[in-house]
């Protein structure tokens, strides 16, 4: 899944600052990848997450939002 999308819907549909947030919720799970804050923080079209990055994050809109991701933005 492309970060960028799920960045992007998160802008559009929570609030500009919601990514940041998730982000730092899931920094470790970043800096696994090898992506620092300043990288997560700023996704480009190539930066694409892992199943279990994914659900993190859907774990974390759903935590911090009440919200769920729309299946449509993990096509």
């Amino acid at each position: 899944m492309n970060a960028l999308k799920i960045k992007e819907w998160c802008d559009a549909n929570i609030t500009p600052m919601a990514w940041q947030r998730i982000v730092m919720k899931n920094l470790d799970l970043f800096k696994a990848k090898g992506w620092g804050l300043a990288e997560a923080n700023s996704p480009n079209a190539a930066m694409i997450l892992d199943t279990a990055m994914v659900e993190a994050i859907k774990n974390s809109i759903k935590e911090m939002y009440q919200m769920e991701l729309p299946e449509s933005v993990l096509a």
